[in-house]
């Protein structure tokens, strides 16, 4: 357990003496002759800021109590947050409480709530309380193993949406597997799994969690039921299964999936049509900003029967390459496959869907068009990665870089410290920042913006599936593919995107990969590597 102090007072109400005293490192023990403490009298409140969110809870050392004990305890990935009643915004306790009525005791050292949150408010709720306090920190649980991937540029904002990208990871690798956020949705969820899994294995050499979470879904998940309820979300198992697959090369550890894999895949073959190469589950969902629901926009609807049909399209080719490696049966999966290739699609609307398409094989114009339309307007944090990757696969590198620096500096702009479920560029529009108390004149982008699950302050501003930016930087911007099985053999082409100095390690299961590039005044980049010796590299300087 790591312990962090706080940074600043964001507010403060009522009869606090030495409030300053919460700022200051102390010895964390309490002790019978404390000095330089901390009063609350009467009813008031003070909020404290951890400086960046944090998954844990509070530590609370009291020294002296008098009258009735009793404090209000509310947990917030904004101000706002932790200024709200439940209800209020659509604030709640989901999935881990973080709104709470403790009591504090003399002399005592208690740590309280489990939960996702850089804000804690501090309510005192009698006229006759008086409570001393030696100090309040933030009990952070989040694992402390190096990160063994890395990338910087001569670009000061890449490097803060890297960094910011890579600890909201970090605080949604918990227990032992990959969660969706810290704050609600504390499950594993294996169809949001996949820009984690990516963003993992860009940042650490060894991430049991993702094998952990697809033990999970599957053992949770017999046949005939779908992942999670959600038909898609079997389609992304599969994905993410040949992914890590590709990645180790271990064949004796994915021997026990066999069965299953054939199995799913001719359940998954009884939605996708011999006429016309058409999937539909009756439920297609590919992220929320595109859901379509019942009576809903007609544009959405068939956006996602497209995005269902081109992820299926993705899911299966991979699967393909699985089974092959494997001496498996591929006589099934080969002839889904051709039926899939019979589908027709044109994306009206929807970036993700244009990006699924592109990266399954449809670099179509129209495409293209949905895609550069409006800039950083219509992306996704879930489906970032897809988004940015197929602006690329046009030629329009350094307009995806330009997306990205605007859609996750936008989050940025307005106090984030890690990335988002959800965001939309027009939030930003007269918005106030998460790190100050609200004010009438300002919308309120936390509390006043979300949609179906994640309404109001039950958004969740953690998720670790909005770090598909890593992969991006690294595949597209760093240039580091990998062919075949096993991460053997590594074709190099970056694409700077006007950058010029660009330096990354990039972890395999052989050791650290260490790749630096230079732009040249000639135009050219000049490209250093350095790999273990089980790697066959091939660099294109000019790429």
């Amino acid at each position: 357990m790591d312990y962090r102090f706080a940074k600043r007072i964001v507010a403060s109400e009522g009869k606090i003496e030495n409030a300053e005293a919460f700022l200051t490192e102390k010895r964390l023990q309490i002790g019978l002759k404390e000095k330089n403490l901390i009063t609350l009298k009467g009813k008031s409140f003070v909020i404290l800021d951890f400086g960046k969110e944090v998954s844990g809870g509070a530590r609370i050392l009291t020294f002296a109590v008098s009258g009735k004990k009793d404090v209000r305890l509310r947990f917030g990935e904004s101000v706002s947050e932790v200024c709200a009643d439940l209800g209020e915004k659509n604030a709640t306790n989901d999935h881990a409480d973080r709104d709470m009525t403790v009591e504090l005791q003399p002399y005592s050292d208690m740590t309280f709530a489990q939960t996702g949150f850089r804000f804690l408010r501090i309510d005192t709720l009698h006229r006759n309380t008086e409570i001393l306090l030696k100090t309040v920190v933030a009990a952070v649980d989040t694992h402390t193993r190096p990160e063994d991937g890395s990338f910087e540029c001569d670009d000061a904002l890449v490097n803060e949406i890297w960094n910011t990208a890579a600890y909201t990871l970090r605080l949604c690798m918990q227990n032992g597997y990959l969660w969706d956020g810290v704050k609600r949705d504390r499950l594993v969820w294996i169809g949001d799994l996949y820009p984690e899994m990516r963003s993992a294995f860009c940042l650490y050499g060894d991430v049991p969690e993702v094998l952990n979470s697809l033990d999970f879904a599957w053992e949770e998940t017999p046949l005939p039921d779908w992942m999670a309820g959600m038909p898609t979300y079997s389609v992304w198992w599969l994905y993410i299964l040949s992914e890590t697959y590709l990645r180790d090369g271990n064949k004796e550890a994915y021997k026990k999936y066999m069965p299953y894999v054939h199995d799913v895949l001719a359940q998954i073959g009884k939605h996708i049509s011999k006429m016309n190469g058409a999937v539909d589950f009756g439920s297609n969902f590919i992220d929320w900003p595109s859901n379509y629901e019942r009576g809903g926009d007609k544009t959405k609807k068939y956006d996602c029967l497209s995005g269902v049909a081109y992820l299926t399209k993705l899911s299966l080719e991979k699967t393909l390459v699985f089974l092959r490696e494997n001496g498996q049966p591929t006589d099934l999966c080969e002839k889904l496959l051709h039926r899939l290739a019979k589908g027709n699609h044109t994306v009206q609307k929807y970036k993700q869907v244009a990006g699924l398409g592109v990266l399954s094989g449809d670099k179509s114009e129209n495409n293209r068009q949905v895609l550069l339309r409006d800039g950083a307007h219509g992306l996704s944090t879930f489906m970032s990665y897809f988004i940015l990757t197929a602006v690329a696969a046009y030629g329009e590198y350094d307009t995806a870089l330009s997306m990205m620096k605007e859609y996750y500096g936008g989050m940025l702009s307005v106090g984030a410290t890690t990335f988002w479920e959800d965001f939309d560029i027009n939030w930003l529009e007269n918005a106030g920042r998460i790190d100050e108390m609200p004010t009438p004149d300002k919308k309120d982008v936390h509390g006043d913006y979300g949609a179906f699950c994640y309404v109001g302050l039950r958004h969740s501003l953690c998720h670790g599936w909005s770090s598909g930016v890593i992969p991006y930087l690294v595949e597209t911007v760093g240039g580091v593919h990998w062919e075949g099985v096993g991460m053997k053999k590594c074709v190099i082409t970056p694409h700077l995107s006007g950058l010029t100095h660009v330096k990354l390690t990039v972890p395999t299961v052989h050791g650290n990969m260490f790749v630096e590039h230079k732009l040249l005044d000639d135009g050219t980049v000049d490209t250093i590597v350095s790999a273990p010796g089980e790697i066959e590299v091939k660099v294109f300087k000019n790429g």
